[in-house]
């Protein structure tokens, strides 16, 4: 199956262009939308609540538990939501159990009226089965005046990353650093981040047996469990929004999180630490080597069951996805639109896609590898087994998944 991919390119080749107009949608009915819960996706369902009118109703379900409730929908005799917001990982099983309905007619009948552009348009052979709309990666976000106070280098591998949580935390900071190890999908995240940049895999193209049991693999981990030791003793229940918190709180001295989560540290209604934090690439986890991080795309998908019109979806998703959006938030996330305009919120992502960051795999084997990770190697991290035993129960788990799914014999 070839998948196109040009993000990385649209990542860092932006350029204005266009004008725009209010909503003005043709049909009527019921569009019923879900999608993860974060800023970007709060903003675009105020968007879509913007089409409301003469017989439009618009219903936005945002919620952590997206990915199970969109499996569960498509794979149903008809599906409650008429799209959802995918990312790389989210999309492959769908589109393998084809549930997506191809947009190829849509996006050439209003590509002129929406100004599609090309890079928006995440293709499955000929078949567009989503439109993008942002880039993402994980990054290392920092305190600038803690790391002058301490004479602390900003870390741009994990071994200097790990000192430097040492360092201060020999200084008298008690939990210097912050990682997502909330729940399985996110630990099962920071650790492909790092088992792809110390040269590992999820599994062998050639087989799909899982390939994640070698010694590149335990490093990987092991890497993870010292991280653990400079966190919060509740790390391991803390997700993306709570680092988040911890951050701008000023419990932490510097953590990984999601690029775009960057303008929320000078955002003054919510953090303490307006203009001390600063952003650079992920570090690597091999001196020299990419940065520890994958980039992702978000996008929008319709199923082939969804209960109403297909046409009048995908208007109500173009309006939210408009130039005028962009321009009027430029500054929410890294936008793939020419629109967008880069700012120093944006520029750790920028480097750390240009430094060598792979697109997160796009393959329904790296979907289960990555849900049976996240269901074994916290036993790791907490103590409770060594690093071997739990990659080989991950890798069990994952040969199951991928018998059940027909990948693996």
């Amino acid at each position: 199956m070839k998948v196109k991919l040009t993000l990385a390119a649209a990542a860092i080749a932006l350029m204005p262009s266009g004008a725009w107009a209010a909503c003005s949608v043709e049909g009527s009915g019921e569009v019923n939308v879900i999608s993860n819960f974060f800023e970007t996706l709060e903003l675009l369902a105020e968007k879509m609540k913007e089409c409301e009118a003469g017989g439009v109703t618009v219903d936005a379900k945002l919620t952590t538990e997206h990915r199970q409730e969109t499996e569960k929908a498509f794979a149903a005799g008809t599906s409650p939501f008429d799209a959802a917001a995918v990312a790389n990982s989210s999309i492959t099983l769908l589109q393998a159990k084809g549930q997506l309905r191809p947009l190829n007619d849509l996006v050439d009948k209003y590509r002129d009226q929406y100004n599609i552009e090309d890079q928006m348009l995440i293709r499955f052979g000929e078949d567009i089965a989503a439109v993008a709309f942002m880039v993402n990666a994980q990054h290392l976000f920092y305190r600038k005046d803690i790391f002058e106070e301490h004479g602390v280098e900003v870390p741009v591998t994990y071994d200097e990353l790990l000192a430097a949580a040492e360092q201060l935390k020999a200084a008298g900071i008690e939990h210097p650093f912050g990682a997502a190890f909330g729940n399985s999908w996110e630990l099962a995240n920071e650790y492909i981040n790092l088992l792809l940049a110390n040269g590992g895999a999820l599994f062998d193209p050639a087989t799909s047996d899982a390939a994640f049991e070698g010694p590149e693999a335990i490093e990987a981990l092991e890497t993870l469990g010292a991280m653990f030791a400079y966190m919060s003793p509740n790390a391991m229940s803390m997700d993306f929004g709570d680092v988040k918190r911890q951050l701008q709180q000023g419990d932490v001295a510097m953590a990984i999180l999601w690029g775009d989560q960057a303008p929320t540290m000078d955002n003054e209604e919510e953090s303490t630490v307006v203009g001390k934090i600063g952003f650079a690439a992920a570090p690597a986890m091999q001196e020299g080597g990419a940065p520890a991080s994958t980039f992702w795309w978000d996008g929008y998908v319709i199923p082939k069951n969804l209960d109403g019109d297909p046409d009048l979806t995908f208007q109500v998703i173009m309006h939210a996805l408009s130039e005028q959006t962009v321009t009027e938030n430029n500054d929410t996330t890294l936008w793939i639109r020419s629109a967008y305009q880069p700012t120093d919120y944006t520029g750790a992502i920028t480097d750390t896609v240009v430094q060598g960051a792979p697109p997160y795999p796009m393959d329904p084997q790296a979907s289960l590898a990555h849900s049976a990770l996240g269901d074994n190697i916290s036993d790791f991290i907490v103590g409770k087994e060594s690093a071997e035993q739990s990659l080989t129960d991950a890798a069990e788990a994952y040969r199951t998944a991928a018998r059940d799914q027909g990948f693996l014999k």
